[in-house]
């Protein structure tokens, strides 16, 4: 009996060391979970802070900001949709045209670019210096700036006064583009001295060329186009003061026909 007692205690030990085992990862595992969630607890905290600001953010200041944007733009949806008429957009960009035109004989309309040969396959990159940049008075004068001054005028005339003047920015673009093609594009594209000075020079015509020769033709395309609109606008206000007139004649009539039977009947 004495030897089975004492053998009973080493049995269990292995057991106790399993469960004290068993604890001791329990523990572990437990240490582990808390370590990872007080970093995401603190990131959550932090999300909540930080989402509760752009919340307040949103609805106090961008959404009331959105809003009166909006009511903004309806605003002016309203008042382009009751004065933007289609007259007055070809009136703006004639004279978009004209200020372009005008504004294309201060700027360099030609160019020689230096050892052309060289830089081809890196244009893109490093493009060829150029020299002997000429605006375009020094093809022509201030023949085209006359222009765009005398369309100016004639712009503003029609929209004012009559509008057939509209008309007369087809002949004045048509003279402005066949400048542009007879005259500045020969000597533009001409090397002068520079063809001499410099080995492989190679003309080029610039921005300056291209906005004169562009404002020309849109000057001749709205020409027609804006006359056609200002004359409707003309003819829709005369038709709607005829009524107002013929009712005004009607009743200066009966005025006087009232006053000659009122003197007739006060004659006995």
């Amino acid at each position: 009996m004495a030897e089975r007692k004492q053998r009973e205690p080493r049995g269990s030990r292995p057991e106790g060391v399993a469960k004290t085992a068993v604890a001791a990862v329990v523990d572990l595992v437990g240490i582990a979970r808390e370590m990872l969630a007080w970093p995401v607890r603190l990131w959550l905290r932090a999300a909540e802070v930080v989402g509760e600001i752009v919340f307040t953010a949103w609805r106090s200041i961008v959404l009331p900001l959105l809003l009166l944007a909006l009511r903004v733009l309806r605003a002016a949806l309203r008042i382009g949709q009751r004065e933007v008429t289609p007259a007055r957009g070809l009136a703006v960009v004639a004279l978009a045209a004209t200020i372009s035109l005008g504004a294309s004989q201060f700027t360099d309309y030609q160019a020689v670019q230096v050892g052309a040969p060289e830089y081809r396959g890196v244009e893109s990159v490093a493009p060829a210096p150029q020299v002997d940049s000429k605006t375009p008075r020094s093809a022509h004068g201030i023949a085209v700036f006359a222009i765009a001054v005398a369309s100016l005028f004639v712009t503003v005339f029609a929209v004012a006064r009559s509008w057939r003047l509209a008309r007369m920015l087809v002949p004045l673009g048509a003279a402005a583009v066949l400048i542009s093609l007879l005259a500045d594009v020969h000597q533009g594209l001409s090397e002068g001295n520079a063809g001499i000075a410099y080995q492989g020079a190679n003309a080029v015509l610039l921005g300056g060329f291209w906005a004169q020769l562009f404002s020309a033709g849109t000057l001749m395309i709205v020409g027609p186009l804006l006359a056609a609109q200002l004359r409707g606008r003309h003819e829709g206000r005369r038709a709607r003061r005829a009524p107002r007139a013929s009712r005004g004649r009607r009743t200066a009539r009966l005025a006087r026909a009232d006053g000659g039977s009122g003197v007739e009947g006060a004659a006995p």
